[in-house]
C-alpha cells in the first residue's frame, strides 16, 4: 500500500495535466466548439485532484469540509467563471477571432510553431507578467488589500485556487491574457492555456501529498506553493510564480526548504472578515480606514 501511495504521489501530476491536455484535444477533434471545451475538460479532470486529497492527503487538518466547498463554489462561480473570467475569455476568444480575419493586424505571435510550443511560451510569457503583478501584491498596499482575499484561509486544498477579488482577477487578465490577444495569440493555443492554467492552478493549492522532485524546479507544485501562503512573512514573499517556476529562479524568490514543512498559513489580521460578500467588500473597507 505504501509503495502505490508512493508511485501515485510521483506520477499524479504529470499524468493529470496530460490527461487534461489530451482531454481538450480529443473535445475538439470530436467537434466540441472552443467556447466551452476548455471548461468541460477541466469540469471532467478537476475532481481528480480533489480526489487524490481524500486518497493521499499532505495534512488531515487540511480537509476542506462541506462549508469550504461551498464558500469555494461561490468564488468559483461569481469570480472564476461570471466576472471576469468567462466574460473574459469570451472578449479573447471574439478579439482573437475578430483579428484572425485581417492580415493588417499587429500580430507578433508566432502562429506556425507546433501548437504545444506555442503553449509553452504562452505559459512562460504570462507567468512572467503574472509573476510582477503577484510580487507587487505583496509589496503595495493597495493591491495587497484585494490579494489578502485569496490569503485568508488557514488550510490549503485544491479550491483554494478560486478564492481571488473579482478585480484582482481582471487585473490578473489583463497581464496574462489580453496582451498575447492583441498580439495575434489564436483562440486554440488559449483554449490549452486555461486548461493547462487551471489544472496547475488545483495542483499548486492541492492537500495532496505529492512528491515532484526534480521537477519542483520546472513546476510551482504544492511543495513549493505552500510556502507562499506561510503566515511567516519571510517565507510567504517568495513563490510568486503560478505554473512555471522559471521566474521565482531567475528573480531570487523561489524558496523550498527540504529539512522540514510549512507550518500555520493565513493572514497575520486575527479580525480579517469572514465570509463571501464580507471578503469582497473587505478592500474598500480598509481603504477607508486607512485614509482616516
Amino acid at each position: 500500500m505504501r509503495g502505490v501511495r508512493r508511485i501515485v504521489s510521483v506520477l499524479a501530476y504529470p499524468l493529470v495535466m496530460a490527461a487534461g491536455l489530451i482531454t481538450l484535444m480529443g473535445l475538439l477533434d470530436a467537434g466540441a466548439a472552443l467556447t466551452w471545451a476548455p471548461f468541460a475538460t477541466v469540469a471532467i479532470v478537476g475532481p481528480i485532484v480533489i480526489l487524490l486529497e481524500r486518497i493521499i492527503p499532505f495534512r488531515r487538518g487540511w480537509i476542506a469540509n462541506a462549508s469550504d466547498y461551498l464558500e469555494d463554489s461561490l468564488f468559483m462561480v461569481a469570480v472564476q467563471v461570471t466576472v471576469p473570467f468567462a466574460m473574459a475569455w469570451a472578449v479573447a476568444f471574439g478579439l482573437s477571432t475578430a483579428l484572425s480575419h485581417h492580415t493588417n493586424h499587429f500580430s507578433i505571435w508566432p502562429t506556425h510553431w507546433p501548437l504545444f510550443a506555442q503553449l509553452a511560451l504562452k505559459v512562460i510569457a504570462g507567468d512572467f507578467f503574472r509573476y510582477w503583478l503577484h510580487r507587487s501584491a505583496h509589496t503595495w498596499s493597495p493591491l495587497w488589500r484585494l490579494h489578502e482575499v485569496h490569503h485568508h484561509p488557514n488550510k490549503l486544498y485544491s479550491t483554494n485556487v478560486f478564492r481571488f477579488h473579482p478585480i484582482e482577477k481582471a487585473l490578473q487578465f489583463c497581464c496574462d491574457t489580453l496582451p498575447f490577444v492583441i498580439i495575434g495569440i489564436t483562440p486554440d493555443v488559449l483554449a490549452f492555456y486555461f486548461v493547462f492554467y487551471a489544472i496547475s492552478g488545483l495542483f499548486q493549492h492541492s492537500n495532496a501529498d505529492l512528491r515532484l522532485g526534480p521537477l519542483n524546479y520546472v513546476f510551482s507544485g504544492p511543495e513549493v506553493h505552500r510556502w507562499h501562503h506561510s503566515r511567516t512573512i519571510s517565507e510567504s514573499n517568495n513563490n510568486y510564480a503560478h505554473s512555471f517556476v522559471v521566474w521565482d529562479l531567475v528573480f531570487g524568490t523561489y524558496f523550498r526548504p527540504k529539512s522540514r514543512v510549512v507550518e500555520t498559513l493565513g493572514l497575520l489580521d486575527p479580525a480579517y472578515p469572514r465570509g463571501f460578500w464580507q471578503q469582497l467588500y473587505a478592500p474598500f473597507r480598509r481603504v477607508a480606514r486607512d485614509i482616516t
